[in-house]
């Protein structure tokens, strides 16, 4: 079901944020941070969610999604005008497809895909790299029960993931020689004990770090409180526009939430 554009007057870019858990859970916080840089009302795209992949359906208990380059977005984004803000867009959490046994080179190629749709909008794009340091500090007993307990169908092993994980930050990296995109690094001190998921106390400072790529007003001044209930209010609330619940497609119209002062959120 494609969202279908209101009258918003885009007083600020829109933005266009993809990823799977990292986004996910500081969703609230990035939201903030966007609205204390930019004017009201924004108007955000995103397509996240834990476990996501980029290209295939991936599932999480009983919810499933798609792939992100299959997913509505694609279509329910506004087509680009003369004279409109340039639009922002972030890739973020690249490597899950790595841990459902993906190559680099099939997840380079749906990342390419999201460029290409992001550049027909004449899109400022900021991609992060993989944990390739905090993963070097993976241990091959954590590594082996992580797989067996959660992708037994995976058989990679540590090596060969550091391998991707290498290759893939390689060719993300050679991105950066492009117009219009920055690859922002992924530094050890991120990421504590879990390898792939930020640390807590880290979330501020980094996503500060990543978004300054966008050149947004007064950012480095800002100040985010931390809430546990904001993450859990992004799960559970933020329907996408498609997702398998128990195996059966449902649909939901977007925007899912309009914010008091006009800022409208659509997922996907």
């Amino acid at each position: 079901m494609t969202a279908v554009p209101g009258e918003i007057s885009h007083t600020s870019p829109p933005i266009i944020l993809l990823g799977a858990s990292n986004l996910t859970r500081d969703f609230p916080l990035i939201l903030r941070l966007l609205q204390s840089s930019l004017k009201s009302p924004l108007d955000i795209y995103t397509a996240m969610g834990h476990g996501r992949s980029y290209g295939n359906w991936s599932r999480v208990l009983y919810r499933g999604l798609p792939g992100i380059t299959r997913c509505e977005l694609w279509d329910a984004f506004p087509p680009a005008l003369s004279g409109n803000p340039t639009p922002r867009a972030l890739l973020t959490d690249i490597g899950n497809d790595l841990i459902y046994g993906q190559s680099a080179e099939t997840i380079l190629g749906w990342v390419e895909h999201c460029i290409q749709q992001l550049r027909e909008h004449q899109t400022q794009i900021t991609i992060t790299l993989l944990p390739e340091a905090s993963l070097e500090r993976l241990s091959s007993l954590r590594f082996e029960l992580t797989r067996r307990l959660f992708f037994p169908n995976n058989p990679a092993s540590l090596a060969d993931l550091k391998s991707k994980v290498r290759d893939l930050n390689q060719s993300l990296t050679a991105l950066a020689d492009q117009d219009q995109i920055s690859v922002v690094s992924a530094p050890q001190e991120w990421y504590g004990f879990d390898p792939i998921h930020y640390r807590y106390s880290q979330r501020v400072s980094l996503w500060k770090t990543i978004l300054s790529h966008w050149d947004l007003p007064e950012l480095n001044g800002m100040a985010a409180r931390n809430h546990w209930f904001d993450s859990f209010y992004a799960i559970t609330k933020l329907t996408p526009a498609t997702r398998r619940r128990w195996g059966k497609i449902m649909n939901k119209t977007q925007p899912v939430r309009i914010l008091n002062e006009g800022t409208r959120i659509s997922v996907f």
